[in-house]
């Protein structure tokens, strides 16, 4: 397919434009943005795809606002041998027209509806797919376009890959009439559709509706067969009833004997009971006399032990109080010991500390002397006059000085001479009216820097005048000498060295007081002088204070050491004192601990034997009065005659549980009781049988069995053609699915081979562009998942936006050259390589050219000095 050329009228703001394309080569379309570079592909579209009387989004957005005017496109292309014009009016005055202009059916013209079908049917026979995959649109990214449906693409595939290029139409009407078949019965997902659906259900409804009347029939036979069962039931327990009731009465005639004998037996063992408990009071009685004999001497013993125990514990308290005594005195000696202690220490530490004042006193004043001296040599020295010269001036001056003399010296040195020299003896000279005396053979000569008058007295005269411009080099000597002056005036001193003396005399005086204030800090040594005078007006008098006051007997201390040395023995033997004290306190507690524990020991025995002696007597008294109720022997003889009158009762007990057993008194009571629950349970299954029966003669009478029966026969009629109808449709779905698939796999695997081809195509251009390492992985849908670039292997997803772009328009291209001319399609950038350095885009430019050496490729542009190095191009502005 060839474009030729374009009109368009009133789309998208382009009123009118017309644009025709060389059949190849490439042709550059350059315009300002928004100007409709991209409206003519979106035109072009809309020709081919919608119908004039479309009023879809695209048409209606064409239209310019405000305006009652018709949207126009007309296209001049060729596909194969056909070329045609073809043209669409949309909105006001629809129109389609389809005029022949050359190959078969030239000068045929086709409008309305009929022109639309022509045109797709032409379109048909065009690669559509690859129309849309070699376009690279502004808006539509960097994604890569679906290639594996181009059936142009696919045939250059083959023959690139030395297969036999068949006719591909045929294998694609056939996959095509494959999948049709298989839309018959499946989705676009090969799942089943609602035939395939349909036809189950069917099915499986007329298997519910034959499942259920088989279901109705057997639950029929099911209630026929329990109505029998249950009539037998009925039978057989009413005679079972019978047999239970007879031997009922039989057990009943035994039970009322065994009922007399254990009337009789349960007397006898009440009256044992009675007399059992005759016999435990009795020796109960008998028990609570022995227990009081006991405690009584129990009693007697516990109080005599008590008594010997008070006395052993009077004993033993005599020493202890002797001893709480001898403790205290001792505690008290310690502790007037530990005060005497305490004040001599006390007392040293006074002595110790009115030395330390003596000393500090002395310091302070020794101190505060000398700070005197130092203060006043300190004012003397604050008091010199000082200088403003500092390093600054000095430096200031010494280069005035120097410019001063480098200036001097430069006029010398640019000025002529006069040189004398005396011959044979010294000879005087008047220079400007000073004597002077040339030494003979020794030249005398003087810079001409000014007029110079020479005399040798009584015999010449010589007037030297300079030379001529010497007035630039004094006026320079001058200025740079009466700077020097000035400078030397403004600070007070006549020379350099004068200066230099008075910095060092300032340096010095600084020096000077630097020190004197460095010795008064080293005198204070971090101290506040008031602090210091504070201590001396402080200490005098406590120092004389202390000495009127001090009562020690022992005198003074010579030294501080010797005071600090009284401290040390006196705080050594105050803590022996107090350690004294403390365990003569501690022997004096522990003494007074026993003594409150003795007493307290002997108040609790002397408790207890009170409480004894009570008790004994309390024990005696009730005794006593027990024996005067009943004496032992009367409790003795109580206890024998409880004990036979509970021996002939428990004879009379075992004579009626051996007549008992003779009459197996549990067996027939127990049967007696099985038998009766046996007669009640026969009787309510008999009455739940013969309620079921009658129920069930019910229900079988609403079943209806022949019209179950009837409904049965449909039901399976029905089942078995509507199995019949599924098992034709899964023969053919599967047959059809199993055939596309078959079809499918051949494809790929015929695809698969095309890979190799597409890639060296895509790497040939790449090598071009990126360099001969480029390398590119393609999967089975003909799309670059990798790229190899330097070394490094990079997915496609992972490029830069400018990488990705250039990738894309590469495919596009290497697609374009693979396929046959007669089969190719123009290849559209759009506003492409926005994203591309200077170097990319002189390579890619190259790419370009050699795809439009083969095919159309248009370029449609807002910035047309990217695309300068196609320089073979048709360009043409918009």
């Amino acid at each position: 397919m060839k474009l030729h050329r374009l009109k368009l009228e009133n789309f998208r703001g382009v009123a009118e434009r017309e644009v025709e394309f060389p059949e190849s080569g490439v042709v550059v379309l350059t315009g300002r943005n928004e100007i409709g570079k991209t409206s003519m592909i979106d035109a072009l579209d809309a020709l081919i795809e919608l119908p004039d009387s479309s009023r879809k989004r695209t048409i209606l957005d064409a239209k310019p606002a405000g305006q009652d005017v018709p949207v126009l496109v007309e296209a001049e292309f060729s596909i194969g041998a056909v070329r045609v014009v073809y043209a669409k009016q949309w909105l006001k005055k629809p129109a389609t027209t389809l005029r022949h202009v050359s190959g078969p059916g030239a000068g045929r013209t086709f409008t309305g509806r009929e022109a639309h079908d022509a045109a797709d049917q032409l379109w048909a026979t065009a690669d559509t797919t690859l129309w849309k995959a070699l376009r690279y649109l502004q808006a539509g990214g960097t994604d890569q376009n679906a290639l594996t449906g181009s059936a142009a693409l696919r045939r250059a595939l083959e023959c690139h890959a030395g297969q036999s290029q068949g006719d591909d139409r045929e294998v694609t009407t056939l996959l095509q009439r494959v999948s049709e078949e298989c839309d018959k019965y499946w989705t676009s997902t090969r799942k089943k559709n609602t035939r395939y659906v349909q036809a189950e259900t069917a099915c499986r409804d007329a298997g519910t509706a034959a499942a259920r009347t088989t279901e109705q029939l057997a639950e029929i036979a099911t209630v026929e067969e329990e109505l029998a069962e249950l009539t037998e039931e009925i039978t057989a327990a009413d005679r079972r009833l019978g047999a239970v009731r007879a031997e009922r009465v039989e057990l009943d005639r035994a039970a009322e004997e065994i009922g007399g004998v254990q009337r009789q037996l349960q007397e006898a063992r009440r009256r044992r009971d009675t007399a059992r408990g005759e016999l435990e009071r009795a020796r109960e009685r008998a028990a609570r006399r022995a227990e009081l004999v006991t405690a009584l001497t129990a009693d007697e013993e516990r109080g005599a032990a008590l008594s010997d125990e008070l006395r052993a514990c009077e004993q033993e308290l005599a020493p202890v109080r002797r001893h709480v005594g001898e403790t205290e005195e001792r505690r008290s000696a310690a502790q007037h010991a530990a005060q005497e202690a305490r004040a001599a220490h006390r007392s040293a530490r006074d002595d110790r500390r009115h030395l330390d004042d003596v000393d500090r006193h002395r310091r302070v004043v020794s101190v505060l002397e000398s700070l005197e001296s130092v203060r006043a040599r300190l004012t003397d020295l604050q008091s010199r006059p000082g200088t403003e010269i500092d390093e600054a001036v000095l430096d200031e001056l010494d280069r005035a000085q120097r410019a001063a003399e480098k200036a001097e010296a430069e006029l010398a040195a640019g000025s002529a001479r006069v040189e004398l020299t005396a011959l044979g003896r010294s000879r005087p000279i008047l220079r400007d009216g000073a004597a002077q005396d040339v030494a003979p053979e020794e030249p005398w000569s003087a810079p001409v820097t000014d007029v110079v008058q020479i005399e040798i007295p009584g015999e010449w005269q010589v007037r030297i005048s300079p030379e001529q411009g010497i007035d630039t080099r004094r006026e320079a000597a001058r200025r740079a000498s009466d700077a020097f002056t000035a400078l030397l005036e403004r600070h007070g001193v006549a020379s350099v060295a004068e200066a230099r003396a008075a910095w060092r005399a300032a340096e010095e005086l600084a020096q000077q007081v630097r020190e004197t204030v460095a010795q008064r800090d080293r005198l204070l040594d971090g101290e506040d002088e008031s602090r210091l005078r504070d201590d001396r007006d402080r200490l005098a008098p406590a120092i004389d204070q202390y000495t009127r006051q001090r009562t020690d007997e022992h005198p003074l201390p010579g030294s501080v050491d010797v005071a600090q040395e009284r401290v040390d023995a006196t705080e050594a033997a105050l803590r022996a004192a107090e350690d004294d004290t403390l365990h003569a306190e501690a022997a004096a507690e522990a003494a007074r601990a026993a003594l409150q524990s003795a007493q307290t020991r002997l108040h609790s025995l002397e408790g207890a034997a009170h409480e004894q002696d009570r008790a004994l007597t309390g024990t005696r008294a009730r005794l006593e009065e027990a024996r005067r109720d009943v004496p032992d022997e009367d409790l003795d003889r109580a206890v024998t005659a409880a004990d036979e009158a509970l021996g002939a009762v428990q004879g009379e007990i075992d004579e009626h549980e051996a007549a008992l057993a003779r009459l197996d008194a549990e067996r027939v009571l127990s049967d007696r009781e099985l038998v009766a629950d046996q007669i009640a349970g026969l009787e309510k299954l008999l009455t739940e049988r013969q309620g079921r029966r009658s129920t069930l003669l019910g229900r079988l009478d609403g079943m209806g069995r022949d019209r179950v029966q009837l409904e049965h026969d449909q039901a399976g009629t029905r089942l078995e053609a509507v199995r019949r109808d599924l098992a034709g449709v899964e023969r053919r779905a599967e047959a059809a699915l199993l055939l596309e698939r078959t079809l499918l796999e051949h494809r790929e695997r015929a695809h698969a081979q095309y890979v190799q081809p597409f890639r060296a195509a895509v790497e040939q251009l790449g090598r071009a562009v990126h360099g001969p390492d480029f390398e590119v992985q393609v999967s089975g849908s003909l799309e670059v998942e990798q790229r190899k670039l330097d070394g490094d292997w990079l997915p496609f997803a992972a490029l830069s936006t400018g990488a990705k772009e250039q990738m894309v328009i590469l495919i596009r291209l290497a697609t374009a050259l693979l396929v046959d001319p007669e089969d190719g399609v123009p290849v559209l950038l759009d506003d492409a390589l926005g994203h591309s350095d200077p170097q990319r885009l002189r390579r890619l430019a190259t790419a370009i050219s050699t795809a439009g050496e083969r095919t159309q490729v248009i370029v449609l542009t807002s910035n047309p000095e990217r695309f300068a190095n196609l320089r073979e191009a048709h360009r043409i502005e918009i």
